[in-house]
């Protein structure tokens, strides 16, 4: 039995709106879906402004602490510049200055001493002038150089000062003990030359 074309027309609009529930449904589902992938967006959103805000709050934090320790730094540096009160105050820079008093007492002591020893040779009494003076220029190097560690602005610990001020202590107790066994010397020398003449005088008496 052959179809009319009354009949299929009527199938054919049938057959159109029983699809239209099921395009409704496929589209309600994929609403659906989008609508849960873009809560889970800002979800994701929100926990990543999260992160973020601790991270800035992180940096923030980081930033004044670095400057912090910038200007404890700076105030450090600054103090390692001068030297401190029981640095300046210690006994070794007590004592390199009572050194130097000394070796000056001990030069001048012993120039004049040397000057009145009468049985010296004029070659004996200039060696030990020579050797004064130098030992006298030396220990005005070490004294200078002994201000300059106290008072140098360079960047030097305080122990590290006083241990610098105390090797030049050591030499400087080194020209004064060689000053005054020189002049010893000298002395005995003088001495033995002064008895050797009075012998000689009394044999020939």
């Amino acid at each position: 039995m052959k179809l009319t074309p009354v009949i299929l027309s009527l199938l054919l609009h049938l057959a159109l709106f029983s699809q239209i529930p099921v395009t409704d449904v496929a589209t309600n589902a994929s609403v659906g879906m989008v609508n849960s992938q873009l809560m889970n967006i800002n979800i994701e959103l929100k926990a990543v402004n999260k992160n973020l805000s601790q991270l800035i709050n992180l940096m923030e934090k980081n930033n004044n602490e670095t400057s912090k320790s910038r200007e404890i730094l700076k105030e450090e540096l600054e103090a390692k510049k001068q030297a401190p009160k029981y640095v300046t105050g210690s006994t070794d820079v007590s004592l390199a200055i009572e050194l130097k008093t000394k070796i000056l007492e001990a030069y001048r002591t012993s120039k004049q001493t040397v000057q009145e020893l009468e049985y010296l040779e004029r070659k004996e009494i200039d060696e030990f002038f020579g050797y004064a003076a130098n030992a006298l220029l030396e220990t005005k190097n070490l004294f200078q150089q002994c201000n300059e560690i106290i008072n140098t602005k360079a960047i030097i610990l305080p122990e590290e000062r006083l241990k610098k001020v105390n090797a030049i202590n050591l030499k400087l107790e080194t020209i004064l003990d060689n000053l005054i066994v020189y002049n010893h010397k000298l002395s005995q020398i003088n001495s033995l030359r002064e008895s050797r003449r009075t012998l000689i005088n009394m044999n020939k008496n």
